[in-house]
């Protein structure tokens, strides 16, 4: 869902010290159209002012910068971010496709805060002001991504950064946050970072009743239990001299946190029924996705020492809604080589859905939007679920006095015809002009929309 873009990009070199000096910077979501993007061409950094359109700006004032877009809904000086007074603000330039921000359709200056989500023409973006150090951070991860995408985020790389020290340290960790925000993911990324031999193991603690979850982490030696015909390894042993992944910690039976912080302290493992512990190098990394209060502990379901064991302080994944901008990266992922472009509405939809299920809910919505969509030109409205699809018709104008744009031409609104295949409502959305008005337009230009809507066989 990235588009290739030439821009001026300012990259800040990697810095030991904190520094606290900021940066206004534009992170690229994505574009309807698929195609892919060099990772550095997703961040774009400028001094005063920030110039959007589908061709680069001559003369212009110092820290003025220039990001190109290869879009033809993008127009040739489409819109302008700069800062006004603390804060900044994006002007429309008179584009004929208009420019989108946080919901708000800017006529013709819309005010930017922390995380505003930027509609020009097909593309989104997202606005930050960033630290030099986030912004290296980001960089860092471009070139060496921990996860399986490269985030733009700039929590987000600043905590893989740690992460990745972490990983290197051997310790224990513990990872919060909500369902579907990719925990295991992470975690699995940690243990490849580590360099540990042995296997990444997985168990969803809530997923096993709790009554065998002592067997299953520990193993039993033959007699142990009515069931124990022969002895098992547990999965603790499994994972020697790797990983074991404890999903959902917070749901085990205090008794067994016993145990587990037992084994965490000193690496001893007792099978049930045995009488002969030995050691075993597993490292533990544990998640849940129960929340908590800072210096609050007891809010994840843990005991309070275990909690302590595993590690410094809980380490938060944040969820899909506050890393918008690695959006686009993620569909492109999930949906490997079956990707295909989206119609603008359909993307601008995934783009205002705050995804309550996070990348796990994502993965699942674009790829049945995949399959439905086969046999079709692009990825619409129609193959999205209604709730995520009712998105774009929250876009409102802003209070503002509305910029006077130019009627399409003939050629410009036959292509949006046949684009939404003759639905004139879409149509007028696309133009933000009353159905009524297009109508004209199409009596006008001798465009017929019934030449557009697909023919029954």
């Amino acid at each position: 869902m990235i588009t290739p873009n030439d821009s001026i990009t300012l990259v800040p070199r990697q810095r030991h010290k904190e520094d606290r000096r900021t940066i206004p910077v534009l992170l690229l979501v994505g574009n309807m159209e698929g195609r892919a993007l060099a990772p550095t061409g997703r961040v774009v950094t400028f001094e005063k002012s920030l110039i959007l359109g589908r061709r680069a700006s001559t003369n212009v004032e110092p820290g003025t910068s220039s990001l190109v877009l290869h879009d033809r809904m993008v127009s040739s000086r489409h819109a302008t971010i700069a800062r006004a007074g603390d804060t900044y603000e994006v002007t429309d330039l008179g584009s004929t496709n208009g420019t989108i921000v946080d919901g708000v359709v800017a006529h013709p200056t819309v005010k930017l805060h922390e995380g505003s989500l930027v509609f020009v023409g097909g593309h989104a973006a997202i606005f930050r002001v960033g630290s030099v150090n986030e912004l290296a951070a980001i960089m860092n991860e471009l070139e060496r991504p921990l996860g399986p995408v490269p985030t733009i985020n700039p929590a987000l790389a600043v905590l893989c950064g740690k992460l990745r020290k972490l990983a290197e340290a051997g310790q224990e960790i513990l990872l919060t946050g909500e369902t579907g925000v990719g925990k295991e993911v992470y975690a699995n990324a940690i243990h490849r970072a580590s360099g540990r031999k042995g296997k990444f193991v997985a168990i969803n603690c809530a997923a096993i009743p709790r009554e065998l979850v002592e067997s299953e982490l520990f193993g039993y030696v033959k007699g142990a239990h009515s069931q124990a015909a022969a002895s098992k390894p547990g999965i603790i042993e499994e994972a020697e001299g790797g990983t074991l992944f404890l999903d959902e910690v917070g749901e085990m039976a205090p008794e067994l946190q016993t145990k587990l912080l037992r084994f965490t302290q000193d690496h001893i493992l007792a099978p049930v029924g045995g009488v002969r512990p030995r050691r075993i190098e597993t490292r533990i990394i544990a998640a849940t996705s129960r929340t908590t209060a800072p210096g609050k502990s007891t809010d994840l379901g843990l005991r309070a020492d275990l909690a302590a064991r595993l590690g410094a302080e809980p380490i938060r994944i944040p969820p899909l809604r506050e890393r918008v901008e690695d959006l686009g990266v993620l569909v492109t992922y999930l949906l490997g080589d079956h990707g295909k472009p989206f119609e603008l509405a359909a993307f601008q939809a995934l783009c205002l859905h705050p995804w309550p299920g996070n990348v796990r809910e994502l993965g699942k919505v674009v790829t049945s939007a995949e399959a439905l969509a086969r046999g079709a030109d692009r990825i619409t409205t129609e193959h999205l679920p209604a709730l995520i699809a009712a998105a774009p018709g929250r876009v409102r104008s802003s209070p503002g006095r509305r910029a006077s744009r130019p009627p399409p031409k003939a050629v410009e609104l036959e292509e949006l015809m046949r684009r939404f295949k003759g639905n004139m409502l879409r149509v007028a959305r696309e133009l933000d002009r009353k159905p009524a008005l297009v109508y004209r337009w199409a009596k006008r230009f001798r465009l017929n929309a019934d030449d557009f809507r697909p023919k029954d066989d």
